[in-house]
């Protein structure tokens, strides 16, 4: 795909741009929009669609600092991801066999936890959301947290243990 992008690019240094973000930071890109999507046909759609905006904005990225190309590129996804998610959803069906034939090995009751718990994730306020996403799907400590959404490390700390009581009043006493 990236001999893709580099064709629709004219100049060496944009080329080497794309060159850098896409081996630095595709399988990030991939596993957030994965986050967002739950399907990794729709992360693939997701992280081509940021590429492809990217090259067309012709837009500079904050390459010197990795915390500032993650954010930026956090961003990104996150809208893009959005984007395709509201449309899919317009014509979302349910397949009843497929729900039928769950597998009796599957804990289903941990399951819905585990989608109420995302769910209600989802209809946070994003200072919240965005930390206990990074917290709690993708396991990042404070510190890593903190530099990807370029935020102070207090802030972020006191975004987890609010988010966290927000959770636990909703869910009782849970393990995060």
């Amino acid at each position: 795909m990236l001999l893709f992008y580099l064709s629709l690019i004219e100049s060496e240094d944009d080329r080497a741009s794309i060159t850098r973000i896409y081996e630095s930071y595709l399988d990030w890109m991939l596993k957030m929009a994965f986050y967002y999507l739950k399907n990794e046909s729709d992360a693939e759609d997701t992280v081509n669609d940021v590429f492809l905006n990217i090259i067309r904005s012709n837009t500079s990225i904050p390459l010197d600092d990795e915390r500032r190309t993650k954010a930026y590129l956090f961003i990104c996804i996150k809208n893009s991801a959005l984007k395709l998610k509201r449309k899919r959803n317009k014509h979302r069906t349910v397949n009843l066999n497929e729900l039928l034939n769950i597998s009796a090995e599957y804990n289903i009751e941990a399951g819905l936890i585990q989608n109420e718990l995302l769910k209600f994730i989802d209809t946070m306020p994003d200072i919240y959301k965005n930390v206990l996403a990074l917290k709690i799907v993708f396991n990042k400590s404070a510190k890593e947290i903190a530099d990807v959404l370029h935020l102070p490390l207090k802030t972020t700390e006191s975004r987890i243990q609010r988010g966290t009581s927000l959770l636990k009043e909703r869910f009782g006493d849970i393990d995060i």
